[in-house]
């Protein structure tokens, strides 16, 4: 809660254009794709800190294949575009931004709404079989998690806490 109240006073997060997220996002991607594809090349082990952790863990039940650093840099990417992406949806602009965003009960509805939906999605194991589709579906998972906070969530409960007669599609 903390949190967001900080951010809520740094500007630049609202007033950022949909294009700059994306194309952070993808200069971002596209920069630690290169590194990570020249790291290959070279014959560089990538999992070197699952090596590591594995053999110093006191227990290594505990690691896990999305404790890596490209792992944690798509998930990072993930929650940068989902959050640009939500910003900018006219779900967020019509229940955030008006006077719905600034009661406590729709306020209340959201919090509550979305910690059950981070939950499912937090509960959501990720295939590590196949290590490029882990990566995708790591950056997917961290960018609907945020979307759905930040645009979904808003958008329906104030869908539903709307008078009957404004409920058209």
């Amino acid at each position: 809660m903390v949190v967001a109240e900080v951010f809520e006073h740094v500007r630049f997060i609202y007033n950022t254009t949909l294009w700059r997220y994306v194309g952070t996002t993808l200069f971002l991607f596209g920069f630690a794709l290169g590194f990570y594809l020249l790291l290959k090349m070279l014959g560089v082990d990538l999992l070197w800190t699952l090596e590591k952790a594995n053999k110093w863990c006191e227990r290594p039940e505990w690691v896990h294949f999305d404790t890596t650093p490209f792992a944690s840099l798509l998930r990072n990417l993930g929650v940068l575009f989902g959050l640009g992406v939500g910003l900018h949806s006219p779900l967020y602009a019509g229940s955030c931004k008006g006077k719905q965003g600034r009661r406590w009960s729709f306020r209340l509805s959201c919090i509550l709404v979305s910690l059950l939906v981070l939950h499912l999605f937090d509960s959501l194991e990720l295939p590590t079989d196949r290590e490029w589709l882990f990566y995708v579906l790591t950056f997917s998972k961290s960018a609907c998690a945020h979307l759905c906070a930040v645009a979904l969530i808003p958008g329906g409960i104030s869908w539903l806490l709307r008078p009957a007669e404004k409920k058209d599609l």
